[in-house]
């Protein structure tokens, strides 16, 4: 069972911690770093049954014993958590962006020179049916040599 962390628990990133059950691996969402932890607690969501609520992210990257972190705060503090999730050297799902300044993506460049952890940036448009479909026609040089592509795919979210 993989213990999932989660910090900045909002709208779309609850949405992506109860999609990780599409993968057949067994996990719970461990632990929530969020000033709302407490509203978040009293939802009584099935999802959250046997997670651990803290006000602080650092205080939960201290305590929980996490196996992943998936961040999913306000965009100005991507990159900040992440620099914090990459001091533990653990497996990061982060939303984009990742940055919002140049000197963000220094920070993040100088937190990660030693992490070994895998980190995933949030795209999940790449999975929707339609991109899927795309892929498998060039994959299957069903419509030849491709020279040139424009898409729209107007979210929410992919179909």
């Amino acid at each position: 069972m993989l213990n999932v962390g989660v910090i900045g628990y909002g709208s779309r990133i609850s949405h992506m911690a109860r999609e990780l059950g599409v993968f057949g691996i067994p996990y719970r969402i461990a632990a929530i770093a969020d000033p709302r932890a407490a509203e978040i607690a009293q939802r009584a969501d099935p999802l959250l049954r046997d997670t651990a609520f803290y006000a602080d992210a650092d205080e939960m990257l201290a305590q929980a014993q996490l196996d992943g972190v998936m961040v999913g705060t306000r965009c100005w503090l991507h990159t900040e958590m992440a620099c914090r999730v990459a001091r533990r050297n653990l497996p990061l799902f982060l939303e984009k962006p990742v940055a919002i300044s140049f000197e963000q993506v220094k920070a993040l460049d100088a937190a990660f020179q030693d992490v070994t952890a895998p980190t995933v940036v949030s795209f999940p448009l790449r999975l929707t049916p339609i991109v899927q479909t795309v892929k498998q026609l060039l994959e299957a040089d069903a419509i030849g040599s491709v020279e040139h592509v424009i898409a729209f795919n107007d979210v929410p979210y992919g179909d």
